[in-house]
Parts: structure tokens; C-alpha cells; sequence
């Protein structure tokens, strides 16, 4: 956890962040607001060129700096919102979303990596504000928010955006930062994905609705069952991710198969590596 006098030095960080965004994104929208093709191309452009608010990101998730999520929360909201009220192709003016995207998911790996349960707690539980259409706010979990995971600058697709991600990841300067890079990276990243994706579960078996855009075909067993392994034999480890389902490790063990029967059922559908995923789960 950081201390005291660190925080006001990363709020000023993300202030300076918001303005750098705001004319980064306005170029953006300038300079293809009439070639939506190039959305991808300057969607990555977007994210590398926002290295501040990465390296708050990557720093608030590492030392489970919570004080900052607010402000971190809003900045992310702020790039939501930067599509809203604009006229023309939806691939162009969303760009943000992807960087948005980009950065709840750093932030997901990062806590998982460092054992940051109280940032991986604020991730799986807080609700973002979006708008659609009407004007009026909705709010939804982060993971569940398909501007961030299915952004229309991508071309809606899951895979495309999460392959974007871990690749930008997987750059020099985030690897140095991060310590995750080839096998160790995609196993943390689709952990994180599928830890969202028992939360969207969680969600479904209280009767709520929750669609989730992951990268499903990724779920290999045997890149996710270390995850429970390790859950189940190191009660540190095991209560640390079943805080942020508001549970013990003992009812996050009760629950858990359920919660992947719903993501078989509801979730993978008839995915195409479904049978290389993991449906069910039992200490060995």
C-alpha cells in the first residue's frame, strides 16, 4: 500500500493524464474522422502515447494503492464519455474505448500478479458510468461494459481487442515494469479474464443479467487451473481472490463450479476450443 505522501503525486499524475488525453483524442478524431478503417491503427497509436496514465495505472496496481481508484475510475469514465456527442463513423470516435479497455485490464493482471486483492476487489465491484443514446447514465461493472471489451473501433471482436491488449502489453517498457512477458503473461491475463467472467457468473446465478466479452478461447485448462490450485492450498491466496466475490475461500470453493457451469452454458456456447477449457474443477 502507498504511502500517504505518494498519492498526491499520482492524482496530480492522472490530472495531467486527463488533458494529455483530451487533445491526443481530439487529433485523433481529426485525423480520421473520415477513414474509419484506420480506427485500429490509431487506436493503438492512442494507447502508446498515453504513458503516464499507464505508469499510474501500473503503479496504483501494484502497491494496492486504493486511495487513487476513484480518480483513476473517473479518468477511464472521462474516455467513455470523449464519443458522446460526436457525429459521423462509430469505428472513429470510439477509439477511447479501446484505451479505456486497455487499462482496466493492466489493472486486473497487475493485482492478480502482485496479490493486490483490495485493487482486484475494486475492479470485479465497481460499476462504471457510460451513456447510450438517450443521455441518460447507466452504470455497469468494467467487465461487463462492452464499449471497453468490444469496442466498435476494433470491429466488435473480443479476440481482436484482447489480442491488442496482451500485446501491448508485451512491450519492452510495460514488460520491465510489469515482470510478465511470453507464457507468464497470457497465463495471468486469461486468469484475470476468467475470474471476470465467474463475477459476470456470479452475477447471473442472483438473477442479474451480466454479458461478458472475453477472450474465451483462451481458457485453456491447463492455463487456468493453477489459478485454483494454488487458491485452494494457500488460504492467504485463496482469501484474497474470494474477497473480491464478497466470500470466504471456503464459499468461493462451494460456488465455484457452478459459477463455471454458467460460463460453459451461457458464456462459451459452442466455443470454439470449449473442449480445451476448463468446466468444472476438483483439488487433486
Amino acid at each position: 500500500m502507498a504511502a500517504q505522501g505518494q498519492i498526491l503525486p499520482l492524482k496530480l499524475a492522472l490530472d495531467e493524464a486527463r488533458r494529455e488525453f483530451d487533445a491526443d483524442s481530439e487529433n485523433v478524431f481529426s485525423e480520421i474522422k473520415d477513414s474509419p478503417a484506420e480506427a485500429p491503427a490509431a487506436a493503438r497509436r492512442l494507447v502508446e502515447s498515453q504513458q503516464g496514465v499507464i505508469a499510474v495505472t501500473l503503479a496504483m496496481a501494484r502497491c494496492d494503492t486504493i486511495a487513487i481508484f476513484s480518480d483513476w475510475k473517473r479518468l477511464i469514465e472521462h474516455m467513455i464519455k470523449a464519443s458522446e456527442g460526436k457525429s459521423g463513423y462509430l469505428a472513429v470516435f470510439t477509439v477511447p474505448h479501446v484505451l479505456g479497455g486497455f487499462l482496466y485490464m493492466t489493472a486486473a493482471i497487475q493485482a492478480l500478479h502482485h496479490e493486490s486483492w483490495r485493487v482486484l476487489e475494486r475492479l470485479l465491484n465497481a460499476k462504471f458510468e457510460w451513456y447510450y443514446s438517450s443521455g441518460r447514465p447507466l452504470y455497469t461493472y468494467g467487465f461487463t461494459l462492452r464499449y471497453l471489451f468490444h469496442p466498435e473501433a476494433l470491429g466488435r471482436k473480443a479476440s481482436k481487442t484482447h489480442d491488442l491488449y496482451r500485446e501491448l502489453l508485451g512491450q519492452p517498457a510495460i514488460q520491465e515494469i510489469t515482470t510478465l512477458s511470453g507464457d507468464d503473461l497470457l497465463n495471468t491475463y486469461v486468469r484475470a479474464q476468467l475470474l471476470m467472467s465467474l463475477r459476470a457468473a456470479q452475477e447471473v446465478l442472483k438473477g442479474n443479467d451480466a454479458r461478458i466479452w472475453a477472450d474465451y478461447g483462451r481458457f485453456y485448462s491447463e492455463r487456468v487451473r493453477p489459478l485454483f490450485d494454488r487458491a485452494h492450498a494457500d488460504p492467504t491466496f485463496g482469501q484474497g481472490i474470494a474477497a473480491a466475490f464478497g466470500e470466504t475461500q471456503e464459499q468461493f470453493f462451494a460456488n465455484l463450479n457452478k459459477r463455471l457451469g454458467v460460463i460453459a452454458k451461457r458464456f462459451w456456447q459452442s466455443g470454439e476450443y470449449f473442449w480445451e477449457s476448463l468446466s468444472s474443477w476438483e483439488p487433486r
